[in-house]
């Protein structure tokens, strides 16, 4: 098990940024990071590449040389390692446990459905079940530096996400280099989807990935050479691992303990279970799967703090079921109310190997 390390993750890159603009996070700061943001830069570039693990920086050195070469240190992921947890706790500040942000799809008691928190769709149905959810919404830490510094320029540079096809990282590093041109304070807050998507599709060590990081690097090198007075940190939400999957809902007598579907993960599964089904389930879950999955009744895991410290969200108690699996292995579960099974995944993330959970910080000075 690769813990997350509360005192030497992306909340500490988050308070490295509120610490340069004056203001202090809920997290001590990353120490090599600060020293790099005391120098007096006008733009600042926060840039998030999904999916840029440790391990993919290590397999493709030669594709990412340029990055490689300014990579400052590591650290470690939230728990789970995943998107819509990881981006949020560098956009807010706060631990999974304090924002309530634990996975792609919670289990939420008043529609008795699992939702995916970005989209507000019931994830096995796919219908859109809310529009918004009032008590997960945050403050940024861009909001509240732009409150603090007027002088400061906040700008995003996220992909579209409704015109997938007509995404490319040079758009993106077009849009980085246009919000940089300009006399003002820049804080830029840039996001790319790769190479997470191929990732999931190809697998790790496939030849689409290493044609999409070399493209990464080739064009944030051509971008810092022709910026100036700019200082880029780049980082990476979580890493991957190449995976096999599961349907549970194909083992009869471990269906049989289900009150509902899995939720919140793949490799972070709350698991909602018939009364007096429990040491059953566990030890079905023991017979098939043998150690593939660490397993842990709801208390058992809270005491662990995986999810982080602090003020726990609301939510979190209804999120978890009666049994908790977490991925320490390369064995995704997976489940279906269809019969139709998902597009299968050749990598994935959301477990506690070191290949999900530790991430590059990479600081690019164009002095």
């Amino acid at each position: 098990m690769f813990k997350p390390d509360y005192d030497r993750c992306l909340l500490q890159v988050s308070s490295s940024i509120l610490k340069k603009y004056g203001l202090k996070g809920k997290y001590s700061s990353l120490d090599v990071l600060d020293n790099k943001l005391d120098n007096d830069y006008k733009n600042v570039v926060y840039l998030i590449l999904d999916a840029l693990g440790s391990n993919i920086l290590e397999i493709y050195s030669k594709e990412l040389k340029f990055l490689k070469e300014n990579l400052l240190t590591n650290v470690t992921s939230v728990f789970p390692p995943t998107t819509t947890v990881a981006t949020t706790s560098i956009h807010s500040g706060l631990s999974p446990y304090e924002s309530g942000w634990v996975g792609w799809m919670p289990y939420f008691k008043e529609y008795d459905r699992m939702i995916e928190l970005f989209s507000g769709c019931d994830f096995y149905t796919g219908e859109k079940v809310v529009d918004k959810i009032e008590d997960l919404e945050y403050e940024t830490i861009y909001e509240k530096i732009v409150k603090k510094n007027k002088d400061v320029k906040y700008i995003k540079v996220f992909p579209d996400f409704s015109k997938k096809e007509e995404n490319s990282f040079t758009k993106i590093c077009d849009g980085i280099r246009n919000a940089c041109n300009n006399t003002n304070r820049n804080l830029v807050s840039a996001y790319w989807t790769e190479p997470d998507s191929l990732i999931h599709k190809y697998g790790i060590n496939s030849q689409e990935v290493k044609k999409e990081l070399k493209n990464i690097n080739d064009n944030l090198e051509k971008l810092a050479s022709e910026l100036s007075n700019t200082i880029f940190i780049v980082t990476a939400d979580h890493g991957a691992l190449d995976i096999e999957e599961v349907y549970l809902n194909e083992y009869k007598d471990i269906d049989d303990c289900l009150k509902r579907p899995p939720s919140i993960e793949s490799r972070f599964v709350s698991i909602f279970l018939k009364d007096n089904k429990k040491e059953l389930f566990k030890e079905l879950i023991k017979k098939y799967f043998q150690d593939k999955f660490l397993i842990y009744d709801k208390d058992e895991f809270l005491k662990l703090e995986l999810l982080g410290s602090g003020n726990k969200h609301e939510r979190i108690d209804s999120y978890l079921g009666d049994v908790i699996l977490i991925g320490n292995s390369n064995l995704n579960i997976r489940y279906t109310i269809t019969n139709t099974k998902f597009k299968p995944l050749k990598a994935d993330h959301s477990g506690i190997t070191k290949e999900e959970m530790l991430v590059p910080v990479i600081v690019i000075e164009s002095k």
